[in-house]
């Protein structure tokens, strides 16, 4: 019974093998058909193994016979690289010095890469995704290409045995520091002894734990500063900040005050301008005016056209009031009256002389309550 399991386990591992290899076999020549312009690949044959009969640049497992190694440089290789994705058992892939193309690299289906070799090609977009999941992944080299964006720092730290990193002639834009994430205290791999991002687009501070790299590392980013480069950063003052801050606030604090200032001055000035004309008027109209001592009339909502002498206020129509307590107080009140319905007192005029002393409201054509009361 034991030996039939164990029989059946080996039968389902070898279809399982077969199955994976027969899947390397499908994605090596459906990259030939589309990358391979100058047959360079002529040795691959559909009818041949790609183990035993040495395919160019494939190297397998002895034991599950599965792809591990794929080294095809220099040989004018054109397209995208989407089907070799299939190859999962990978451990090092070399394309450098070849013509391929694509905008949207990943590399998580490679999770046994240890050596990624795509420089002097025409990859372009991002960085390629799925870089955190290469664990085991020792050497990457990506440059002269067409890569831009951002540099995931915080992907790459993850990546605890990484020894190579090199990223230089491509277009990467980003603020190295923004990049990074996390300032001076994020951690870099100490493991990482070849460093080169030079040439590119870079700006911006060079964070103190990629600052032991040589000046060569990051040359021919004309933003970037710092050390090791040559050229420093400007150094942000907060107290200069600060003291900027408070001067341009004092600024236009002072400048609202003397806005107001004068637009108060301007409506004072005016208003006793005003004032000074209506009362020169009305000095003027009444006969016995001045320092006679005769009666004067004010008014109280500015000139009006029309406004005559105290002989014209005698003869018009008038309710005389008497001079006892609840006549004062009546005055008071006719004084202080205001409603929609009541007509608006316009003056006063006095006379110390006559003992004078009438209260003057707007005119009423059809007579005024009094008259109509008393006939």
């Amino acid at each position: 019974m034991l030996t039939n399991r164990v029989t059946i386990t080996a039968f389902i591992l070898t279809q399982f093998i077969s199955i994976s290899f027969s899947s390397d076999i499908t994605a090596l020549l459906s990259f030939k058909a589309s990358s391979d312009r100058s047959n360079s690949l002529s040795s691959w044959v559909n009818s041949s193994d790609p183990c035993s009969d040495h395919w160019l640049g494939v190297t397998c497992d002895s034991n599950s016979g599965r792809v591990t190694r794929l080294v095809l440089e220099n040989l004018q290789l054109t397209g995208s690289t989407r089907s070799l994705s299939e190859l999962t058992e990978l451990r090092l892939l070399s394309l450098k010095q070849n013509l391929l193309t694509s905008s949207n690299l990943n590399l998580s289906s490679w999770p046994n890469l240890k050596h990624l070799y795509l420089s002097h090609n025409r990859f372009a977009g991002k960085f390629p995704a799925g870089i955190s999941t290469l664990r085991r992944l020792r050497r990457i080299d990506l440059s002269h290409n067409e890569f831009r964006g951002k540099i995931p720092f915080n992907e790459l730290t993850r990546l605890t045995h990484l020894l190579t990193l090199r990223l230089e002639f491509n277009s990467f834009d980003s603020e190295l520091a923004a990049a990074a994430g996390a300032g001076d205290t994020q951690s870099f791999p100490s493991t990482v002894s070849d460093f080169n991002i030079s040439n590119n687009n870079l700006s911006g501070e060079i964070p103190i734990w990629l600052s032991h790299f040589s000046a060569s590392s990051f040359a021919g980013n004309s933003l970037l500063c710092g050390h090791p480069l040559p050229s420093l950063c400007p150094k942000n003052d907060p107290t200069a900040e600060n003291q900027s801050h408070i001067l341009l606030i004092t600024i236009i604090t002072v400048a609202s005050v003397a806005i107001l200032g004068v637009i108060a001055f301007v409506l004072i000035n005016t208003w006793r301008k005003k004032r000074v004309t209506c009362q020169s008027r009305e000095h003027s109209s009444n006969s016995g005016g001045g320092s006679s001592g005769g009666p004067m009339l004010v008014t109280f909502e500015g000139c009006s056209k029309g406004i005559g002498g105290v002989e014209d206020l005698l003869k018009a129509s008038a309710v005389m009031l008497g001079k006892g307590k609840v006549d004062w107080w009546l005055r008071q009140v006719l004084g202080n009256l205001k409603h929609s319905n009541i007509v608006s007192l316009r003056a006063y005029c006095y006379s110390n002389s006559e003992d004078l002393l009438l209260l003057v409201y707007d005119f009423l054509p059809n007579g005024t309550l009094h008259s109509l009361l008393h006939g």
